[in-house]
């Protein structure tokens, strides 16, 4: 795809005021954003960046770039191929560290300000196992599960995603590593989120462990389909897990899934837009003051569930690498810096 070159000029004439004999102008940014795949929560907040800096600045346009996610985002945005990119909080810990999948650390990258938290539970590990099966041998707990060696068919997520290294570091911690369920005669198996849901539908699944927003249409559906007993990593595991990878605990209260009554604690992660630490500071300034100043355009013109999270605090909120100075130096003067 060929990238838009960003515009940090003054390139438009706004207004002319005439009884002053005075000329205003006003920056234009032309720029291009990296996310994911088309059409999900990435695709859509993209659309609200767009949609506010357009706002702040009439004329300006942040193209949405289709990738495959925040692991390649990232490398992206180092090597100045595009100006901004999304990245998860997981994808953003691991590049920094120089973790799995990266070779070595990636130093270049700045956080330009955030998107939304953990806490929003936008990208949550649900872990469950279907009803026939929970029924059949007693599971309650992941315990039942590794006492009693059972010979689970489970879904994670497809390989590459961050969300299925998240799953098997949990399932090692708990007892049911890649190796001791196929010992038991089970099967780990990798698979999209969409194909999981089909799995399950066609009872070739008896557990699934994969990120996805909390109660989201596909976890609804596994839910019709199987009336799963949800399961939980536990305070320690998850607490480990959100160390290792960048992320937060969090949790499902009792209830709150109609299907089961007992909570569950999982591993979640926010996500962040990422830039070049080489970003004039000028223009990363203006970018993150017309988000913050243009917030209810964003929360309209992105996502529902950012209508519901988002806030210049939430924007503010520090990421696994450093703010960009002129973000910073905007925060900082709204006194929003943390």
């Amino acid at each position: 795809m060929q990238y838009l070159k960003l515009i940090t000029g003054a390139l438009a004439l706004v207004s002319v005021t005439i009884g002053l004999g005075t000329t205003t102008y006003a920056q234009t940014y032309n720029t291009t954003l990296s996310g994911a795949s088309p059409g999900g929560l990435w695709s859509r907040i993209g659309g609200g960046i767009d949609a506010a800096i357009a706002k702040a600045y009439p004329g300006s346009t942040v193209s949405y770039q289709t990738s495959s996610g925040g692991l390649a985002n990232i490398p992206l945005v180092a090597a100045g191929k595009v100006p901004m990119g999304l990245a998860t909080d997981g994808e953003l810990n691991a590049a920094v560290k120089g973790l799995k999948p990266y070779k070595k650390g990636i130093g270049n990258t700045r956080v330009l300000f955030r998107v939304y938290t953990p806490a929003s539970r936008f990208q949550m590990d649900f872990f469950a196992v279907t009803k026939s099966f929970a029924d059949k041998h007693g599971i309650k707990t992941v315990q039942d599960i590794v006492s009693k060696k059972l010979p689970i068919r489970i879904a994670i997520n497809r390989r590459g995603n961050m969300d299925a290294d998240v799953g098997e570091a949990a399932m090692n911690l708990m007892g049911i590593s890649r190796a001791k369920v196929e010992g038991w005669g089970g099967q780990v198996i990798h698979a999209a989120s969409k194909e999981i849901v089909s799995l399950v539908s066609d009872k070739r699944l008896d557990v699934v462990n994969f990120g996805i927003s909390y109660n989201h249409p596909r976890v609804r559906e596994i839910a019709k389909n199987s009336s799963p007993v949800l399961l939980s990593y536990g305070k320690d595991v998850a607490s480990k897990v959100a160390k290792q990878f960048g992320g937060e605990v969090c949790y499902v209260k009792p209830g709150e899934y109609k299907w089961t009554p007992n909570g569950a604690a999982s591993v979640c992660m926010g996500a962040v837009v990422v830039v070049n630490a080489n970003m004039d500071a000028k223009l990363a300034y203006n970018l993150t003051k017309a988000m913050v100043e243009q917030i209810e355009t964003f929360k309209n013109k992105s996502h529902r569930l950012i209508k519901k999270t988002a806030s210049p605090k939430v924007l503010a909120q520090k990421g696994n690498a450093p703010h960009h100075p002129g973000a910073l130096k905007y925060f900082k003067e709204k006194g929003l810096a943390y």
